[in-house]
């Protein structure tokens, strides 16, 4: 789990979570992640390498990338399968 070091993975991870739980809107989370993601995603590589990697296959080709077609709905049960998904492949031990 990213920790105090990792400050800009933890803010995309935070980011990503109220999404999921509803305290950001579809729009507002499309609109601002991607720039959040160029903003931050070089300092979440040197931060948690191994986490930045599976950060960005889980939640942004697998999910975010994957959008276009989605309703609100099936799109957050999307980013929600997925961030699920990377929390469990840390949980195995992969990283």
């Amino acid at each position: 789990m990213p920790n105090k070091k990792n400050p800009n993975t933890n803010f995309m991870v935070s980011y990503v979570k109220d999404f999921i739980n509803g305290k950001t809107e579809r729009f507002a989370f499309d609109l601002d992640f991607n720039h959040h993601l160029t903003e931050r995603y070089a300092k979440m590589e040197h931060e948690y390498p191994e986490f930045a990697d599976a950060f960005h296959c889980c939640i942004v080709e697998s999910g975010v990338e994957r959008s276009e077609s989605l309703s609100d709905s099936q799109y957050k049960n999307l980013i929600k399968k997925q961030f699920n998904e990377l929390f469990a492949i840390e949980a195995d031990g992969f990283f």
